[in-house]
């Protein structure tokens, strides 16, 4: 098939300069008339005809642009087919996505509330999420926000694991402080300039607590900071994004985890070639105390805007793998068990596929894993591990599993090997 795109390319090339290199013929207009004896000679100006070209059509057809741009509320209507370790789960879901932005004063609210329900006859909704729920001021030499705020993307390049430092959790509520910082490296001078930076920047972060609601206690006892140091700069023309993520939690809860009362750290590196390819990774270790036996390292791609078929369009396929880079039977993220010994299991490497798809406007979205949500809270259970409260076996997840990218719902798979799946059709407007 390449190559016979190479020689229908050739052809074309040949038949463009063919074409280009024609000996022109006068053109009818520019012919002078007959004219009488004694009146002057108009000389036309001929014509400039429009050169031939051999520029193909689009490879890839965007979607269609949302036409009113003072709009700020979006609508996402998505139905859902799943089968993972929750089961086989049909549903629907409405998003309501409020983006508003006071450029007068430099302040930004933003707020997504969602509405759930299964498939049946009933009208009601199962649960309504408020999902993020911010205000943000933002200047040339600093940008806080707090609220409900989304912290994945600025914590971590990955699209499905990673967050190893907020044990995968990508909505937390919380404050967060920037400093932007503008640097360049290189001979600029010359035009050797090798390395320039534009939204570098460090970041704190503050959360009163990563539990869930029946565990969650605001006495500052379950506080966790979180500092990250932020390069996006370009080497040798190729954009790329440094993050060095350092933390810390109040008390130790869990062994293990990044609430142990110590340190948890975490570094990735994103970069993007010919600007539809973008690879990234990311290495994290959840308890600095046992860093041989909580380290976890991270990796995948995301290739960007595909092919157009008609009315079908391919936006992305993002692969992704987990590889665990420490064993222990005493580690109940990655399948100990400090209960039940004869439960315990040793972590396995994960992957996460996501084909991302459209029929015109219609967003057709399958996500396939076999993670078993090591190293964020949904491994604990009632069989391996006790309340952070009163250290009595568990009786409901204290915390998330990973969330597929882009409409953030949990996904756990069955088992290491096990094809779990969860398809998706999804219309934004």
């Amino acid at each position: 098939m390449k190559l016979k795109l190479v020689f229908f390319v050739l052809f074309l090339s040949l038949a463009t300069v063919g074409a280009w290199a024609q000996t022109p013929t006068p053109s009818p207009a520019a012919t002078p008339g007959h004219h009488k004896k004694g009146k002057p000679v108009v000389q036309e100006t001929p014509t400039p005809s429009v050169s031939p070209t051999s520029t193909p059509g689009p490879r890839w057809v965007p979607p269609p642009a949302i036409e009113d741009t003072t709009k700020w509320v979006n609508y996402r209507v998505a139905s859902l087919y799943q089968n993972d370790q929750s089961g086989t789960n049909i549903y629907s879901i409405v998003d309501l996505l409020l983006r508003r932005r006071l450029d007068k004063y430099n302040v930004s609210a933003e707020g997504d509330i969602r509405f759930q329900k299964d498939f049946s006859s009933s009208y009601n909704a199962d649960f309504i999420q408020v999902r993020t729920a911010d205000v943000s001021y933002s200047d040339f030499f600093l940008t806080a926000a707090a609220g409900r705020l989304n912290v994945g993307d600025p914590l971590s390049p990955m699209k499905f694991f990673g967050n190893y430092s907020t044990m995968g959790l990508r909505r937390l509520d919380g404050v967060q402080l920037t400093l932007p910082i503008h640097f360049s490296v290189g001979v600029v001078d010359s035009g050797l300039q090798s390395i320039d930076s534009s939204s570098t920047a460090f970041s704190l972060f503050y959360f009163p607590s990563l539990l869930s609601t029946s565990f969650v206690n605001y006495d500052t006892t379950q506080s966790f900071m979180l500092g990250q140091a932020r390069v996006n700069a370009s080497l040798l023309s190729v954009p790329f994004i440094l993050r060095f993520n350092m933390g810390g939690a109040a008390n130790n809860f869990y062994d293990y985890s990044v609430l142990n009362g110590d340190l948890t750290y975490s570094g990735s590196l994103a970069f993007t070639i010919e600007k539809n390819y973008d690879f990234y990774c990311e290495y994290g270790v959840q308890d600095a105390r046992f860093s041989s036996q909580s380290g976890v390292f991270g990796f995948g791609v995301n290739a960007q805007h595909l092919a157009t078929f008609g009315p079908l369009s391919i936006d992305n396929i993002i692969g992704e793998m987990q590889v665990p880079l420490g064993y222990s039977l005493q580690n109940t993220f990655t399948g100990g068990n400090n209960l039940a010994t004869s439960l315990a299991t040793y972590p396995q490497k994960s992957w996460y596929v996501e084909i991302k798809t459209r029929l015109k406007a219609v967003n057709l979205n399958l996500y396939v894993t076999d993670s078993m949500g090591d190293y964020t809270f949904a491994r604990l259970n009632n069989t391996n591990a006790l309340s952070p409260i009163n250290r009595q076996p568990l009786t409901q997840p204290i915390g998330q599993a990973n969330e597929v990218e882009g409409i953030g719902v949990p996904f756990v798979g069955t088992g290491y090997g096990n094809i779990s799946y969860l398809a998706e059709v999804e219309v934004t407007f």
